[in-house]
């Protein structure tokens, strides 16, 4: 430990370089990882809110939520199974300063409900609860949004973060709203759990079958065409980095051969040699991804609310992590050099 300290002491500039490329890295994953997360919830997080395992969905709708329209008979059918949560949908144009702007109005149940971040649920038939996205058109809290093809007008009484599907935000609305929008319909009935009995029966009723929420997810073409991508870039980000990482503790230990020679010839023990290079090799690496976490929270501070951009707690300290063991497995080079240095060989330059 002391012969450690003191050697990144002495080498303060050179240390201080691997530093900032370790910093470089872990910050170029782990924007590009919230980069990623904040596309998915814009696909993804009405979905993730309403936290349902079990939908059942019409069955030629490809599980696509905007495509599914169950009738009230086979919604009465369904029901008679097992009670669930019926979720009221209808695509509407609302009309903004900028021209026209697709909202997705879903109706409240008694068990899904957004929470706000701002306001409150809509009770009146004339409120509505937004994406909190939709600031950014310059809506706030008090003013009325206005449907582009009718006279129907509603006050805005909250914002909810993350409320959005396919890329498009949503509006919450009570029931009563619901039933006076053109084009409402039953999309789909949520369940928080439903057991193999259950599911086949409602199986067997006409055009209905029982899907995950996972299915549901891959069903969205935006989903999966953004996160593949997304994904294998990270991937390929975390190779890189193990390689750059290796090569560069590889090389300084090569040019401190001779140090290594001297210091086994006076009677240092390999173990100390190594546990001398892993405590600096822990060290440089905890404080760049530190300094990387703590550049991505202040930019997650003052990225405007329209940026795709979401940060992830549990999924950034796995990645962080994964990063301290890339680093560490990527020494197990230098260790091996270290071991096989001879004093003698080392002392004369060879």
């Amino acid at each position: 430990m002391k012969l450690a300290f003191k050697e990144l002491m002495y080498y303060k500039f050179k240390y201080l370089l691997v530093t900032l490329i370790l910093f470089l890295l872990a910050f170029l994953v782990l924007f590009i990882s919230a980069l990623a997360q904040g596309l998915a919830k814009e696909n993804v997080s009405g979905i993730e809110q309403w936290n349902k395992q079990h939908y059942v969905i019409a069955k030629d709708a490809d599980n696509q939520l905007m495509q599914s329209n169950i009738t009230e008979q086979q919604a009465d059918d369904v029901q008679a199974v097992v009670g669930g949560d019926p979720i009221k949908t209808a695509m509407q144009k609302v009309k903004t300063n900028n021209g026209k702007l697709d909202l997705m109005f879903t109706q409240l149940t008694s068990n899904i409900q957004p929470k706000p971040t701002e306001g409150t649920l809509p009770k009146q038939a004339d409120e509505v609860l937004l994406n909190k996205k939709l600031k950014a058109e310059g809506f706030n809290v008090g003013d009325h949004i206005k449907l582009s093809d009718g006279k129907q007008s509603y006050k805005i009484v909250g914002f909810s973060d993350n409320i959005m599907y396919a890329h498009t935000s949503m509006a919450y609305v009570n029931e009563d709203a619901m039933q006076e929008l053109k084009g409402n319909h039953t999309a789909l009935i949520a369940y928080d759990n439903l057991n193999k009995q259950q599911e086949s029966k409602i199986q067997d009723i006409d055009n209905m079958k029982v899907i995950s929420q996972k299915d549901m997810f891959d069903a969205i073409p935006s989903y999966n065409a953004e996160q593949q991508p997304l994904n294998l870039m990270i991937i390929f980000l975390f190779v890189i980095s193990a390689i750059v990482i290796t090569a560069f503790f590889y090389v300084m230990t090569i040019q401190k051969t001779s140090q290594f020679g001297i210091l086994k010839a006076i009677g240092t023990k390999n173990s100390q040699l190594m546990m001398s290079l892993m405590v600096q090799i822990l060290m440089i690496t905890l404080i760049g991804v530190a300094l990387a976490i703590s550049i991505i929270s202040v930019i997650d501070t003052f990225m405007p609310v329209t940026m795709p951009f979401y940060i992830n707690v549990n999924l950034m300290m796995l990645m962080v992590v994964v990063f301290i063991i890339v680093s560490l497995l990527g020494a197990v080079l230098s260790l091996i050099k270290v071991m096989k240095i001879e004093p003698l060989e080392a002392i004369g330059g060879e």
